[in-house]
């Protein structure tokens, strides 16, 4: 006699696309975390090239480290030869998220970001998938905001999302709010895939245990002063931002005499860096390389943050005034997000060639300043809830609950 289906393991493969950063990675384990908790009957695999730099797996969860191109610092590659590696490598990954795909023959796949992969490297593992398994439901869970939306639709034109949408995914969760961001709007999403569509809201960690009290004196700092919290994510471009904060605070201290910082660096600022900021580390300023920023936050009055989702989404659960700098790329993300929270008087942002003027000094005695219940009051104003992590788990029901 066939098993029913509640007795029977069932499968998940989330794939997060990060490299550099922590940003997907961190908010896909969120995702499994609440997943196997709701399913326990599920396992779940996760394919993405992070590291996972300072995470644990939960129970029930392992993942496929895919490999990255690796540099040796006495080989010099010409531009031709280095695109030549990178499209090697996309290859090989590719050819490892097939044979996952196939192999571990998932319930579910759970996409995050890019619909085909990074470049598209999982769409021949995607497609294929598809083909030998017709029972395996297919999700794309997109993030609101993800770039220029024109660039973004030139880019789905070109490498065939919008065919993947309507035709490979049965399932589109969007992990924000069309309050906010409407993504169908922005990224011209046909009246065809409309339907597929859902909006979750905000997804964010559980927020951990904290004792702001505790947290102080764990830093060396008053209880009573005023804290400032400067944070730039995974750390890898983030000096800019630590420095010109450190330098800021350092200014304001002439108008507020209480007023301390812990900048947190982050596990990938380069080496050399990280000294530098530790050698101008004062009693007033603290520097840590790593601190779970989302405890932290409950200790702090003001938060200077890059405007990554996570560390933002998790300053506005925190209910802290948010001064962002957006990442300086080719990619306008994050200024997109500092634009549109600073609209609706959730935030301040600063571009970051103004880091060097006084408008950092400005927002943050701003932030620093702000009527903390009135912020707080004006954050769940216009976000009520960050409960997306529950309701993607109650959207995914659809295909995952019941017999």
């Amino acid at each position: 006699m066939l098993a029913s289906r509640a007795t029977q393991v069932r499968t998940l493969l989330l794939y997060a696309q990060d490299d550099k950063g922590l940003g997907h990675v961190n908010r896909t384990l969120t995702i499994a975390r609440h997943l196997l908790a709701a399913y326990p009957n599920c396992v779940a695999y996760i394919a993405t090239k992070s590291p996972l730099a300072g995470f644990t797996l939960p129970e029930r969860c392992d993942y496929i480290k895919l490999p990255t191109l690796l540099t040796a610092r006495a080989i010099q590659r010409t531009e031709d030869e280095q695109e030549a590696a990178k499209q090697h490598f996309r290859k090989v990954r590719g050819q490892i998220l097939r044979d996952a795909a196939l192999g571990l023959a998932p319930d579910l796949v759970l996409v995050d970001h890019e619909p085909l992969g990074s470049k598209g490297e999982f769409r021949d593992g995607l497609t294929a998938l598809k083909a030998e398994r017709p029972t395996t439901r297919f999700v794309c869970g997109l993030r609101d905001i993800m770039d220029d939306a024109a660039r973004i639709r030139a880019l789905w034109h070109e490498v065939g999302v919008y065919d993947a949408l309507e035709n490979l995914y049965d399932g589109i969760a969007v992990y924000g709010s069309p309050n906010l961001y409407d993504v169908v709007e922005a990224y011209a999403i046909p009246p065809s895939v409309q339907s597929k569509l859902h909006y979750c809201g905000y997804i964010v960690r559980d927020p951990p245990p904290s004792d702001a009290g505790l947290l102080r004196r764990q830093h060396g700092l008053p209880e009573n002063g005023r804290l400032v919290l400067a944070i730039v994510g995974s750390g890898s471009d983030g000096y800019p931002v630590l420095e010109a904060a450190r330098v800021a605070v350092e200014q304001l201290r002439a108008t507020f005499p209480d007023l301390h910082a812990i900048l947190v660096t982050g596990p990938f600022l380069p080496a050399d860096q990280r000294a530098m900021l530790r050698a101008r580390a004062t009693a007033t300023c603290r520097v840590v390389s790593r601190a779970d920023t989302f405890q932290l936050m409950s200790a702090a009055d003001a938060i200077v943050s890059m405007g990554g989702y996570n560390s933002v989404c998790e300053a506005l659960v925190a209910a802290r005034p948010l001064v962002i700098v957006p990442r300086a790329t080719h990619k306008v993300e994050q200024q997109i997000r500092a634009e549109t929270l600073a609209a609706r008087g959730l935030a301040r942002w600063v571009h970051p060639k103004d880091l060097g003027g006084p408008r950092l000094v400005e927002a943050l005695r701003w932030a620093i300043g702000c009527d903390r219940r009135a912020h707080a009051e004006r954050v769940r104003e216009v976000i009520p809830s960050f409960d997306g992590a529950a309701q993607l788990v109650a959207y995914l029901a659809r295909w995952l609950g019941g017999d």
